[in-house]
């Protein structure tokens, strides 16, 4: 079951909701909220629930323990016990196949003859967002930051709160628990509009931009293969994929804030117009915001972050960077990426470019710099994105901005493609200019929509679905994360 699949809009969402407001004013709701989430999560495989699971059990018990001791050496080795189980967890499903993998390949190029055997194990669909979750409750109690929930319904229910237990955003406990706690009244009509217009627009984002888009960069990712990349293609693949990622993520995004505002639970904002950063730094403070504070606060901070000197900034900057790299996935080319935007930081650190920019041209400068972050955020959606996980691919598309032999050969053979770029890239760019310019995101202009419009926008996300959408969805990005 997916947000954009009907029995999720017409069966389980309706059938939820139901039972949620039949049973809104005691514990009842928050099992059904539960129920629900599991039923969800489930839907993709039952053993999914058991990792899940322990998780949920083992943080409430830690963070419980916890409230109820003032021993510094007792508290910290709780912390540390939960700390181990969830990275050791989300150690095995994701990264142990992979250190297997090139532990044999290191072997094998060292003549040995040992062959370690290979886990057959599937990684569970956003394991690595609920665990940082769970990781960041037991931080916040052990800090004293916050008071260890008494109610493991209330506490299942936040971790496992279907909306965004897959692909996020990463909920605090001291914003989403407390709002699990306490009785929420009845959605307005108003606010009830809002939710289903943001899951309406959620669907035509990924039905008809993210997964257009993404036809866009598998046709340059085929002829990256095969070693026959005309020049301009590689500009192509990461404008392609730069809209492909922001609209399969945002729209994942808008349906979860939807879905769950639609039982008066407000889920933070994830994005902000993430293209039109100035900066690097910029850039990271408004995409997949809630991962970005998470590393903040719970990595780079921790690590030191700027307060002893530059070279340990440096160091904290990459750190940070390269970790949040791999956490998207075990591969090489997701520790480059990270490296990459490390480095960006890093450089932009030491020479503020934008700020540059702005003394030299003015106004222009900033448009300047905001040119400029979105270049260098698309080469590194180069090394992000690979079919075959292989660096040779990945390097004809760096080679593709650049070489190739004459420059209008792309936009002459492949016209419909650069076309169909210019279309979904104006759609997108449209949208969030008037955000940019209006300083909130997009979709936050539907709160105050007059009914006349609302039924508008509506009827034209269901037929720009039904006309433009593509007929079996891609499965959103981020759900191998």
């Amino acid at each position: 079951m997916t947000f954009i699949s009907l029995s999720y809009l017409f069966v389980f969402l309706p059938i939820v909701l139901g039972l949620y407001y039949v049973f809104r004013k005691n514990l009842g709701a928050n099992l059904v909220i539960l129920v629900a989430s599991y039923i969800f999560y489930g839907s993709s495989g039952l053993w999914f629930l058991i990792p899940l699971v322990f998780t949920s059990l083992l943080d409430f018990c830690m963070a419980l323990a916890l409230s109820k001791t003032d021993r510094a050496r007792y508290r910290k080795l709780l912390l540390i016990i939960s700390l181990s189980a969830n990275l050791g967890l989300l150690g095995f499903f994701k990264y142990a196949p992979w250190i297997i993998l090139n532990l044999n390949s290191v072997f094998a190029a060292a003549g040995t003859h040992v062959v370690l055997p290979v886990l057959a194990v599937t990684l569970p669909p956003g394991i690595s967002f609920y665990t940082f979750q769970t990781m960041s409750y037991t931080i916040e109690v052990y800090r004293r930051e916050m008071q260890a929930s008494r109610r493991l319904i209330d506490y299942m229910a936040f971790v496992t709160f279907w909306p965004h237990l897959v692909a996020g955003p990463i909920m605090r406990a001291r914003n989403l628990l407390h709002q699990l706690e306490t009785v929420r009244p009845i959605i307005s009509a108003e606010d009830a509009r809002y939710a289903i217009l943001l899951i309406a627009w959620g669907i035509f984002k990924k039905s008809v931009l993210a997964d257009n888009f993404g036809n866009i960069v598998d046709s340059v990712d085929r002829m990256a293969i095969s070693n026959a990349l005309p020049a301009g293609s590689g500009l192509i693949f990461a404008y392609a994929f730069a809209g492909q990622i922001y609209c399969d993520f945002s729209a994942y995004t808008d349906i979860a804030r939807g879905s769950a505002k639609l039982i008066n639970i407000d889920l933070m904002r994830n994005f902000h117009t993430p293209y039109f950063a100035v900066s690097p730094g910029d850039f990271w403070r408004r995409w997949h915001i809630s991962l970005s504070t998470w590393l903040r606060d719970y990595l780079y901070i921790p690590l030191g972050g700027n307060r002893f000197g530059r070279w340990r900034e440096i160091r904290n900057l990459m750190i940070t960077m390269v970790l949040g790299g791999l956490w998207h996935g075990a591969g090489f080319l997701f520790v480059a990426w990270g490296f990459w935007h490390g480095l960006l930081l890093v450089i932009y650190r030491i020479a503020p470019i934008d700020r540059g920019l702005t003394r030299l041209f003015g106004p222009v400068g900033k448009w300047i710099s905001i040119i400029l972050t979105f270049h260098l955020v698309c080469f590194g959606w180069i090394l992000f994105r690979s079919s075959s996980n292989t660096v040779g691919p990945i390097l004809w598309s760096i080679a593709a901005m650049f070489t190739g032999g004459e420059v209008p050969s792309f936009f002459a053979v492949y016209d419909v493609i650069v076309r169909g770029l210019l279309v979904l890239g104006t759609i997108t760019l449209l949208t969030d200019l008037v955000g940019y310019w209006k300083r909130v995101e997009f979709e936050d202009l539907f709160q105050k929509l007059h009914p006349s419009l609302w039924v508008a926008l509506m009827a034209l996300c269901y037929f720009g679905v039904m006309l433009f959408g593509k007929r079996e969805s891609a499965q959103f990005i981020y759900f191998q994360f």
